[in-house]
């Protein structure tokens, strides 16, 4: 994997300069602060049971989860866009390690007040670290490898999903429920060691802006989305997608039990998933595909929303499982390409402010697909909401497709004019 991301010598002038291996190294941080992130979605959980014997703790961290992400992606942003992505990313995930070791120590403790608290904070970062992140790759490959360095940390991301359940599952059976603490400890140096990586590439370019800083405006960010078709259909993509999935994760274990015999069944699921993000991420490794069409992007949407809603109506488990590597399996292009065309049709300069904005529809679905869950399934069940959410979702995916007539297409082409970029004629 090194070799591949490696970073040809000879970068044209005018581009951010760049080292050889920073992209490897970018990938290998990124590799261990997934894993520890699952450590802490497990064990917190566990956690929170285990002091309460209740199911209200835990649903409650889910929406703790969730909740204070669309703020932090707005921040997260404007930080990146104003004092650079990589130093926003080191402070970020400085204070992540931070924050998750206070979060140990109250889980270890029995303080629920406390440990959801700070797992509002660390998730709030974490919405924070997403569009830094994205800000980030131009800065770390040029433009033809933007895309494999987002197909390497979409391997990166699925591997962890199969792999780091399966760590904290084992660990949790070895040294005991209440050990839930020591997961999220083993998170909080995950992240220091991710910020030690990132602090010694922080002298790479920075896509800062030049001059006096702009006036923060948190929601400009949207308006640019909205008034560009394909970030306009992008983003309700993820509003839809995100919403059909959340949902699903909200109700699995009720199908687990009724379809594969257990609630911790509810494991082969996530990992069918990940083994379909898996494999539809290494086929992108060596591509050299620069983005996504529109067409290409709703035939993938699709893709991933179709098998969940046939998850809902279809019962035989192994079917059931191979629907969900099915999704998994297209949403890994989807995502890998979706954020290499942000890349291009973004200006670099505002490229966190706008991701931040993208991952807020994301969010914004995540929490409504939850609302419909929590609402919903006690007295309708798990299907008619599942299937409910699905439906929702693709009528939020149709709509996106319906382009506006307005001068959409002039704001569009006019960025891509600035950048130079010679295909600009075709966006209309």
């Amino acid at each position: 994997m090194t070799s591949m991301l490696a970073i040809p010598e000879g970068e044209p002038p005018g581009r951010p300069s760049r080292r050889p291996g920073s992209a490897a190294r970018f990938v290998a941080g990124r590799a261990v602060s997934d894993c520890g992130d699952w450590l802490t979605t497990v064990a917190v959980a566990v956690g929170l049971y285990t002091v309460t014997r209740s199911l209200a703790a835990p649903a409650l961290a889910i929406l703790f989860r969730v909740a204070p992400r669309p703020l932090g992606a707005l921040a997260g942003g404007r930080v990146a866009d104003r004092f650079g992505p990589l130093p926003a990313l080191v402070v970020l995930n400085a204070g992540r390690a931070a924050v998750t070791a206070l979060l140990a120590i109250s889980l270890h403790a029995g303080l629920v007040p406390a440990a959801l608290a700070l797992l509002a904070v660390s998730q709030a970062a974490g919405g924070a670290v997403q569009p830094a992140g994205q800000a980030a790759i131009p800065l770390l490959v040029p433009p033809d490898g933007v895309g494999r360095l987002n197909a390497a940390l979409g391997v990166v991301d699925s591997t962890a999903l199969v792999i780091g359940p399966g760590i904290a599952a084992g660990l949790l059976g070895l040294l005991g429920p209440g050990s839930g603490a020591l997961l999220v400890g083993a998170d909080a140096i995950s992240f220091l060691v991710l910020a030690g990586i990132l602090a010694g590439m922080t002298g790479l370019g920075r896509s800062r802006r030049s001059g006096e800083p702009e006036p923060w405006r948190p929601w400009s960010g949207i308006g640019f989305i909205l008034g560009r078709p394909f970030l306009r259909q992008l983003a309700l993509a993820q509003l839809g997608v995100f919403g059909a999935i959340t949902c699903l994760q909200a109700v699995l274990p009720a199908a687990a039990e009724q379809r594969l015999g257990s609630a911790a069944a509810t494991g082969w699921v996530y990992a069918a998933v990940g083994a379909g993000n898996a494999a539809g991420a290494l086929t992108l490794l060596g591509t050299r595909h620069r983005g996504l069409s529109s067409g290409s992007l709703a035939l993938l949407t699709l893709g991933e929303l179709l098998p969940l809603a046939a998850f809902a109506v279809v019962g035989p488990a192994w079917i059931d499982v191979a629907l969900a590597g099915l999704s998994g399996l297209a949403s890994a292009p989807y995502e890998i390409l979706a954020v290499t065309e942000l890349v291009r049709r973004v200006p670099t300069e505002r490229l966190g402010e706008v991701s931040g904005a993208m991952w807020l529809f994301g969010y914004a679905g995540m929490l409504g697909g939850g609302l419909l869950a929590a609402g919903l399934a006690p007295s309708a069940g798990w299907m008619p909401t599942l299937l409910l959410a699905c439906v929702a979702a693709l009528l939020v995916l149709v709509s996106g497709w319906v382009r506006p007539r307005h001068a959409a297409g002039g704001s569009e082409q006019s960025d891509r004019r600035l950048r130079g970029d010679p295909e600009a004629a075709e966006l209309g």
